[in-house]
């Protein structure tokens, strides 16, 4: 046992199944702050849960022990819940971080607060310093030695097994953390992992990870499939996938030229066989979800749209993703709603961000959409 605690705001898939997963099984105590109240009744329960690793090697089972819940509604314990913690980690989702910020913010300001580290494990770009942000608004300045590091996180987690709190995950996984921003020793947690270069991880696995799993999904159900794996082993959606490897690779390895293209396109590939796979069963409308956030005009699929452009790369596999994407109208889609009345309101091109000053690209896109 090392003593040391690390509060979790989520205890959702992402925050049991990747973060306390890997602060737990160091010796961590681990407590997580959610709004469930079936979810903070189970935990304190039960005082763990299993981790279901699903892999091409088959299945193991891990159980996270020293386990404990606070109800997020419950300000004055979840307050001291936070400041009694090493590290404070989020998994609520990159919209939510404002509501959790104002406890965070509390418990920073708490006489005897331990926090030297707090890091927002969300997919986005930036993360933490999103995060950052709603906590100095809610508190002004926020006390010095204290280290707020943005974050790169990958992890397949398309749910739990249905049995109470097991959750089910890839047993592959990435968990990155800017070392410049981390204050103190390294926590010396097995897979937490902190580097010098986060801003490549972080667009490669935007693109090369993100970008291909929303693309599949988008072309996936156009094509009426069900699963991931379906749509990705389907030859006519590969072939295009193949083609935004190659168009991503080309743009991050004259970005970042440490890293060559065919490095780059290697990885890409990879995560291509990975979804296609089907250790885990992972619908395509759940991949799919929130599609006006992934079709944003730095997001996963226009942005490496917009620089294959500028650079020359061809963008015609990328267009066919983006373009899928904006013709959903599956009410399957959680956020579907929020797509259409964006396009509606303000027709494809508020969505992308696109304007005729972005040319050819712009032109490509009106043509497949028909608009």
């Amino acid at each position: 046992m090392t003593g040391r605690r690390v509060t979790v705001f989520g205890a959702g898939n992402i925050g049991r199944g990747l973060i306390g997963w890997l602060f737990g099984r160091a010796g961590w105590e681990v407590v997580f702050v959610d709004i469930s109240p079936e979810l903070v009744g189970a935990l304190n329960s039960e005082g763990s849960y299993r981790v279901v690793e699903v892999g091409h090697g088959g299945r193991s089972t891990e159980t996270i022990g020293r386990v404990s819940a606070v109800s997020g509604t419950d300000t004055d314990r979840a307050v001291r819940a936070t400041a009694s913690a090493d590290v404070v980690c989020t998994a609520v989702g990159a919209g939510a971080l404002g509501k959790v910020a104002p406890v965070i913010a509390a418990a920073l300001q708490q006489d005897g607060s331990r926090i030297r580290n707090v890091l927002a494990c969300e997919n986005a770009d930036p993360n933490t310093a999103q995060l950052l942000n709603h906590i100095s608004e809610v508190s002004g300045a926020v006390p010095a030695g204290v280290g707020f590091p943005e974050t790169m996180v990958d992890r397949l987690v398309p749910g739990s097994t249905g049995e109470g709190l097991t959750v089910e995950v890839e047993s592959a996984f990435d968990f990155k953390i800017a070392e410049e921003d981390w204050v103190g020793e390294p926590p010396a947690v097995e897979g937490f992992e902190l580097v010098p270069d986060l801003l490549l991880h972080r667009k490669k696995k935007l693109w090369l990870v993100n970008g291909l799993h929303a693309g599949a999904a988008f072309l996936g159900l156009a094509a009426g499939h069900d699963s991931i794996a379906e749509a990705v082993s389907d030859p006519t959606i590969r072939t295009r996938l193949e083609e935004m490897v190659q168009s991503m690779a080309g743009v991050l390895a004259a970005e970042f030229g440490h890293r060559t293209d065919a490095e780059l396109a290697a990885y890409g590939r990879s995560n291509l066989e990975r979804f296609a796979g089907g250790a885990l069963t992972d619908p395509v409308r759940r991949v799919a979800r929130n599609p006006l956030r992934k079709l944003g005009f730095d997001e996963r699929l226009v942005g490496p749209a917009r620089e294959a452009a500028r650079v020359g790369l061809p963008t015609g596999a990328l267009c066919d993703a983006i373009a899928a994407g904006l013709s959903l109208d599956d009410p399957g889609v959680p956020g579907i709603d929020e797509l259409l009345d964006a396009l509606a309101n303000g027709g494809w091109q508020s969505v992308v961000g696109l304007d005729l000053e972005d040319g050819p690209l712009f032109k490509m896109l009106e043509e497949q959409i028909g608009a």
